[in-house]
């Protein structure tokens, strides 16, 4: 984090520890100017040392602005949940940002469901979006989509760029490291969809969109089938 430029927004998608970290919180308490988060994570973030007056705690299609930018929370298939006794206790979901000339989404985690349509319809076509496409099992299919749902829910959403997330940070199911970028780009290939591919900390703009599958090679063996 003290690597990064500086942050001006933080927007938040639910509570579980890969989404919400302490540490990461108590770093940006005093540099980042706003958070924007679901209902319920704003007192997690108190205790942790972020001003009331710097978080701005939403439902479900609630919008607000902060300078030039416009927020709205969308419903995400997930749930929330930091101990086995506050399970479901704070709302979760997407983000849709705005600006005068940009328009993007973030869906945080979340299954595959018709809400997506839902939030293109209303609120698309999006530049660019960032869907959760790893992480997956046939077991908790309800809550975390396969790659090809991932691409499927860009087509709903009317994003003219779809970028993956949530794939090769953290290996959080038995599926390997690279099997939902490999899938992800054989179904948008499919598909017609326009993938990008930045690797890690990589920098850049809509209109050179990096597109290089430096995953090639780094794994001897790979799953394709691992649901």
């Amino acid at each position: 984090i003290e690597h990064l430029p500086k942050v001006n927004i933080v927007v938040i998608s639910h509570d579980h520890y890969d989404h919400l970290d302490y540490k990461g919180i108590k770093d940006f308490a005093q540099s980042v100017d706003m958070f924007f988060v679901p209902l319920g994570v704003k007192a997690h973030i108190m205790k942790w040392g972020v001003s009331e007056e710097k978080i701005i705690e939403m439902d479900w299609y609630e919008n607000n602005r902060y300078k030039n930018l416009e927020f709205t929370l969308v419903p995400a298939r997930h749930f929330s949940g930091r101990r086995i006794t506050d399970q479901s206790s704070t709302l979760w979901g997407g983000w849709v940002l705005k600006s005068e000339d940009q328009n993007v989404y973030f869906s945080g985690d979340s299954g595959y469901f018709k809400e997506f349509k839902k939030i293109g319809e209303k609120y698309g076509p999006f530049d660019i979006a960032f869907i959760d496409t790893g992480a997956y099992n046939q077991a908790w299919a309800t809550v975390h989509m396969m790659p090809e749902e991932s691409v499927q829910a860009s087509i709903d959403l009317k994003a003219n760029v779809y970028f993956p997330i949530g794939w090769s940070k953290f290996d959080l199911a038995p599926h390997s490291w690279d099997d939902p970028i490999i899938r992800a780009v054989k179904e948008a290939t499919k598909k017609n969809v326009t993938i990008t591919t930045p690797l890690i900390g990589e920098t850049f703009t809509l209109d050179k969109l990096p597109q290089e599958q430096w995953w090639q090679g780094l794994r001897g063996t790979r799953s394709t089938n691992n649901d």
